[in-house]
């Protein structure tokens, strides 16, 4: 029995030596990209420290559903926007990992990340199916790893994977294309059809929901190919049953149609694929110059990579000159494959290929066709089918099945006519021209990813920790945007989930619709005292309107009904008075910080701050040194309603006016600028309301 088993597991793995092969070169790729330290589920550092904040999302989504109580459905959250609950669809955090490793929680370390790990998989996952794909095709040990070798070095692939992690389960695409090439020997079978499109519609639903269509459209291919080939009726549209069936399932498990979350978005035809976008690098090219598009088409990049451009050519030459001369004995082959069925069995595959790659060029090229910078043309929509489109308005990113019937075929066209050597040769040097080709690139995310970050959170006062442990407060409830300062609303979402605190709202993929509104003006209503409120110090006047006690932290005035421990509250005057932050450049132009202040150069100037100001009478003070050249402007409603200065003046240490604000402003506006020739010196900058209006 022993021997037995011995030998069937040596009899698999010398069956798909390339295919093993070629899933632990991609499991190279991917450390030679990112390097080792992602792979620590213990270190979380990389992903709180994103650039961009798609990761941290992800992450912070992760940490929030693993502490969340269970819930049914499945994959729901009540924790980041309380007291609405959110699904872990839409933090992009890969569901099914997420909800795998929530099962064992209790065995996890305090810190604990899967992106990692997620990443290697997809790696080896891409190269080990593009090879079989290749497999079918291709006869040689070489052919077959060098051609699943494109499939790893394919710039889509890379460019999602932890920019948008989930959306690098490019595998899924290529499980989707298994089906139709390997339909004879495997997936002619319906039994087998139905229970492999189930559970891919399972991986898609629970992985990303964009992966939904994308193999949806290959999948119309395979009900074409089913019903044609294999002369199945009704029973065709079995997969498509299973696959429908099991991915609405799966999101309904997941919380897709519970959390309330709007369905669609605006921006289709803003994020498609341009018509130029297979040969444009978009920054991936060593050699090769972009080419125009619009910047919202990032979403729709479909660069090949040179190597594969130059493959491609090759293998259209080589189709090109095999039509010539079938050409030429097409009549006496047609009388002859006329005895062997009709034209439409005979060219089925082909028919099937050319239906996906219809398909998906007109879904992610949008309504709105573009080449370049020109709009080719543009679709009217019914409103119903904008509607339902909208729901992916990302359209661009439907591309990428086309992408890898394009490797594919680069790979395996024309292998017959000019020999084994001469086709693997072929291989060889485009696969070469392929890596330095992008090179430049990989060693850019290398330089990003293969080192040990240490996170700086934006909330490192001790009071954050005095609320955490030394009070009563469960929830925090964002009354400014804080949505819209990213990195301000990581360190929140970092801080509440270690202390197992709410959120009233958080990024989603998806909106709200407004409940988080709802929410947020229902709890300043109630003013509970085990609810924390946060505010912009440039909207601390919204404070004067409730009944609570005020504290400064970090940048931020945040309140709470009850006193928080042994904290320090703020005076109602204090409320009143706005004082810029002299360490930050954030309101300058052509001026530098130090640290006895601004500097600010000739005609250079600071703004802002984008004040919440009530009616009332403002005085505004700076002072410094070198300030007689100093010239003021104050203005709201985005520069439309200008304020008069009054009892202005200017001294050579000092600057102070006042102006009269008789409506409400919600971004008021403050400019001192130097028209002198020399450097001015800022040393503390305010805005105090000293009467109310009336």
């Amino acid at each position: 029995m022993k021997i037995g088993w011995k030998k069937n597991v040596a009899g698999i793995i010398n069956r798909n030596r390339e295919i093993i092969l070629c899933a632990l070169l991609g499991a190279a790729v991917f450390v030679y990209i990112y390097g080792v330290h992602v792979l620590d589920p213990g270190y979380t550092d990389w992903l709180l420290t994103s650039e961009d904040g798609d990761l941290t999302q992800h992450y912070l989504g992760w940490k929030f559903y693993r502490h969340a109580p269970w819930r049914f459905p499945f994959g729901m959250i009540d924790t980041m926007a309380y007291p609405n609950e959110t699904s872990v669809i839409f933090t992009d955090s890969i569901p099914w990992f997420a909800f795998l490793f929530k099962i064992f929680r209790f065995l996890l370390p305090a810190r604990f990340q899967y992106f990692g790990w997620f990443g290697i998989i997809c790696f080896m996952l891409q190269g080990g199916i593009g090879a079989k794909l290749v497999k079918k095709y291709v006869d040689s040990a070489f052919g077959i790893v060098a051609g699943g070798m494109f499939f790893v070095l394919s710039p889509v692939f890379i460019d999602r994977m932890y920019w948008m992690t989930a959306l690098a389960g490019h595998f899924l695409c290529l499980l989707g294309l298994m089906f139709i090439v390997y339909y004879e020997p495997v997936y002619q079978n319906t039994k087998k059809a139905v229970i492999g499109w189930g559970i891919l519609g399972m991986l898609c639903g629970g992985i990303h929901l964009y992966f939904l269509p994308m193999c949806g459209v290959i999948l119309l291919g395979f009900v074409l190919l089913d019903a044609v080939k294999g002369k199945k009726k009704w029973k065709a549209l079995l997969p498509l049953a299973s696959y429908l069936a099991a991915a609405v399932v799966t999101v309904f498990l997941f919380g897709g149609f519970a959390s309330g979350m709007k369905a669609g978005n605006d921006g289709l035809g803003y994020y498609s694929f341009n018509l130029d976008g297979f040969w444009n690098p978009q920054g991936w090219s060593r050699y090769w110059k972009d080419m125009p598009c619009t910047d919202s088409q990032y979403e729709g990049f479909g660069y090949l990579g040179l190597g594969l451009l130059v493959l491609c050519l090759w293998a259209m030459v080589l189709w090109i000159g095999g039509w010539l001369e079938r050409k030429d004995g097409a009549a006496e082959k047609e009388k002859g494959a006329a005895k062997e069925g009709n034209w439409c069995q005979r060219h089925i595959q082909g028919m099937v290929w050319v239906l996906i790659g219809i398909l998906t060029l007109a879904a992610s090229a949008s309504h709105v066709v573009m080449y370049g910078e020109k709009v080719l043309f543009e679709l009217p929509l019914p409103s119903m089918l904008y509607k339902i489109w909208s729901v992916f308005r990302a359209s661009g990113r439907l591309i990428w099945p086309l992408v890898y019937l394009l490797v594919l075929g680069a790979v395996c066209a024309g292998r017959r006519r000019t020999g084994r050597r001469t086709a693997e040769l072929a291989l060889a040097v485009c696969l070469i021209l392929q890596f330095a080709d992008l090179r430049g690139m990989l060693a850019e995310k290398n330089g990003i990813y293969n080192q040990r970050k240490a996170y700086q959170t934006l909330l490192p006062a001790e009071g954050w920790a005095v609320i955490g442990n030394e009070t009563d407060v469960e929830h925090i409830c964002f009354v400014s945007d804080m949505v819209g300062e990213r990195k301000m609303l990581f360190s929140f979402g970092d801080y509440a989930s270690d202390y197992g605190l709410t959120l009233s709202n958080f990024y989603f993929a998806r909106s709200l619709e407004g409940k988080e509104i709802e929410a947020r003006d229902r709890a300043l209503a109630e003013c509970a005292p085990d609810t924390l409120f946060v505010f912009f110090q440039n909207e601390k006047q919204k404070c004067l309107a409730y009944p609570l006690n005020y504290y400064e932290m970090d940048g931020l005035v945040v309140g709470c009904s009850e006193l928080l421990g042994g904290l320090e509250p703020i005076s109602e005057k204090e409320l009143a008075v706005y004082r810029y932050d002299m360490g930050s450049g954030r309101y300058l132009n052509n001026a530098e910080v130090t640290e006895e202040g601004w500097v600010i150069h000739s005609y250079g100037n600071s703004y802002g701050p984008y004040l919440y100001a009530e009616p009332g009478r403002y005085r505004v003070t700076a002072a410094g040194s070198g300030m007689e050249a100093a010239d003021v402007k104050c203005y709201y409603n985005h520069g439309d309603n200008v304020l008069e200065p009054q009892n202005l003046t200017v001294e050579g240490n000092r600057v102070s006016y006042e102006v009269e604000l008789a409506e409400p402003a919600a971004d008021l506006e403050c400019t001192l600028w130097n028209i002198g020739g020399g450097d001015m010196f800022v040393e503390n900058l305010a805005i105090e309301r000293i009467e109310p209006g009336q």
